[in-house]
Formats: structure tokens, C-alpha cells, sequence
């Protein structure tokens, strides 16, 4: 347990920085584009927009997209800061101290800030949005429409 594994808590402690680092930098650029969708639908919904119920349809299924891949990709950085934090706790096991677990337990519950945590509300709240959104300016017969014509093609290949 000499300067080796000394070197090595320490690139931990780095990698989950950097991992941190980069889940809050992709939770930029998801807010980003999200805003930038709210600011589309906006215009399109505008009063002279003029725009279809399909072309107001299709982008919000497209921003919906965007906040499943966003609360994925939040899944899969939670997994992998589990897997970091883990090796990291074994290597302080080894070295003696445990200055990162010890600030882990003395945080004492967090259950309600994971629930509430940024990454996994704002994806859920701008799905929402656009379900509410699209609720308010298509009508369900137009939806219905825009569904049928949609899979129309799919029934003639399938053969029904």
C-alpha cells in the first residue's frame, strides 16, 4: 500500500471529477437543446406561423426523443460514478483511510435528493411540457388523423 496505491486512489478521486464533470456538461447541452425545442414550438405554434398540427406533432415526438436519450445517457453516468465510487472505496480500504466514504455517511439520507436531483426531474418535466403543449394545440381528431396516415404505409407493406 505504498505511493502506488497512493497514485492510484488519487487518478480515481480524477476519473469520477472528470465523469461528474462530464455528466453536468452533457445536462448543458440537453437544457440547451430542450430550450432551443421550446423556443421552436413557440414560433411554430405562433399566430402567423401557420404551421400543421403534423409539423407540431413531429417535433415534439423529436423532443421527446431527446429527453428518453437524455435520461439515459443520466443512467448510464449513475452506473458508471457506482462503479468508480466502488473501486474507489476499495482502493481507501486498502490505503487506511476513507475520507470519500466518510462524506458519503455523513451526508446521512439522500433518498430525496436523488428523486429530485436535476438530471432525473428535468427530462420528465420538459416530456411533460410537450405532452401538455400538444394536448393544448392538436386537437385528438387531428392526432387520430396524422396516426392513420402515418401507418398507412405500414399496413400496405405488412399486407392488412
Amino acid at each position: 500500500m505504498g505511493a502506488p496505491t497512493f497514485d492510484l486512489y488519487k487518478l480515481l478521486v480524477e476519473e469520477v471529477r472528470e465523469a461528474r464533470r462530464a455528466r453536468r456538461e452533457l445536462a448543458n447541452v440537453f437544457t440547451t437543446l430542450n430550450l432551443g425545442g421550446v423556443g421552436a414550438l413557440g414560433f411554430l405554434a405562433g399566430p402567423n406561423a401557420g404551421s400543421s398540427a403534423g409539423l407540431l406533432i413531429w417535433a415534439v415526438v423529436a423532443l421527446v426523443l431527446i429527453c428518453i436519450v437524455w435520461r439515459t445517457s443520466n443512467a448510464y453516468f449513475t452506473r458508471l460514478l457506482g462503479a468508480k465510487y466502488a473501486i474507489l472505496y476499495s482502493v481507501e480500504t486498502e490505503l487506511g483511510i476513507d475520507p470519500i466514504q466518510r462524506e458519503w455517511r455523513a451526508m446521512g439520507d439522500r433518498t430525496l435528493f436523488n428523486f429530485f436531483s436535476f438530471e432525473r426531474l428535468m427530462p420528465l418535466l420538459f416530456a411533460i411540457g410537450y405532452a401538455i403543449f400538444i394536448a393544448y394545440h392538436v386537437s385528438w381528431a387531428e392526432a387520430v388523423q396524422l396516426f392513420e396516415t402515418a401507418i398507412r404505409p405500414l399496413k400496405a407493406l405488412i399486407g392488412g
